[in-house]
Order: structure tokens, then sequence, then C-alpha cells
């Protein structure tokens, strides 16, 4: 019968696999946004490549604990205003590349749009659509997007929901993070 000791010790061996594990396995993340009958915005992620049940990262049906609330107030009072401006001139000028970093390892799944969209001019919606047709129409035939878009001439609306999957392994993150750092934080250039 295994002791106490040899239980905490082999967790303690498992947490560090499950953890490299999350990090060189998909991550699937989905978000959806409708509009009816009220605006909803959800953000979940599964991990294992979408093999375990949904983990709600964001849902606006739900309301913030006055708790939580009251940490969001106070994060947003207590914001540090004094940097060091060589370093925020090293981050600025290492910001493009980040962000071209951190955007090629994220592949789209599928991405559903239906919308109704108006303007207040109906010859601006009429060139919005034109607009996003054009975009429509230059996808790839087996495409993952699937995009309806109906326009309303009789005023300003936009209704209708939008859905996205994203795929992605977080340990692609690693290099353009670590990248920026030592750019940022680590280089004496």
């Amino acid at each position: 019968m295994p002791s106490l000791l040899e239980g905490v010790l082999l967790v303690l061996a498992i947490l560090p696999a499950l953890l490299v594990a999350v990090l060189v396995t998909p991550v699937k993340l989905g978000f959806s946004a409708t509009t009816s009958p009220t605006w909803r915005v959800k953000i979940a992620a599964r991990l294992f490549a979408g093999l375990t049940p949904e983990i709600l990262i964001h849902d606006s049906q739900r309301r913030l604990t006055k708790r939580k609330q009251r940490a969001a107030k106070k994060s947003r009072r207590t914001a540090k205003s004094h940097q060091n401006s060589v370093r925020r001139a090293r981050a600025i000028a290492a910001a493009p590349r980040l962000v071209v970093g951190l955007l090629r390892p994220i592949h789209l799944q599928h991405l559903r749009m239906d919308a109704d969209i108006g303007l207040a001019d109906p010859a601006d919606t009429g060139q919005l659509l034109g607009f996003l047709s054009a975009l429509k129409f230059s996808l790839p035939s087996p495409s993952p997007v699937s995009i309806a878009i109906r326009p309303d001439f009789s005023g300003p609306c936009a209704s209708g929901a939008i859905e996205a999957q994203l795929s992605f392994v977080p340990a692609a993150f690693l290099p353009p993070g670590v990248r920026f750092a030592w750019h940022v934080f680590g280089s004496n250039s």
C-alpha cells in the first residue's frame, strides 16, 4: 500500500509532465458573438487538440462578483505611469516583430458569420456590401470561412452572429516572447 509521501511524490512527478503536454499539444480557442436576443460574447478553450471539455474563459452573460469588480477598479487606479523611456522605446521598436511572431502559430479552423448590416446612407451600405463581397469571393474554394451578409438599406443596423475557432500550440509563443523580452530587457545595445 503506497504511503502518503509516495502519493505526493507521484502527483509532483505527474504535474510537470501534464504541464509540458498542455504546452506542446494544440489548444482550440472558440469565440462566438451574437446580437439576438441580447448581446452575448463567449470565449472558451479546449485543451489537447479539443479532446477536453470546454473551459470557459469569458461569457458576457455571467456577472462579475463584487470582489472581482473591486479588484478591477483598484488595478485601473494603481497603474504605473513611470516607465523607463529607453525600455519603452525598445518595446515599441520590437512590438511589430512580436505581433508577427505571435500571430504566425495561430491557425483559423473555421469562421462563420451571419449578419444584417446597414449604414445611415444606403449608398454607403451598398459600398460596404461590395467590399465585403469582394473579400468573400477572394477566399480559396475549400475555405473554412462562411460569410452570409444581408444589406439593410432602411437605416443603420448591425445584427447577427459570428463564430470562430482558432488552433495554436502554446509552446510556439515562447520564442517570440523570449526574443521580445531579450530585446527589451536583456540586450545592452
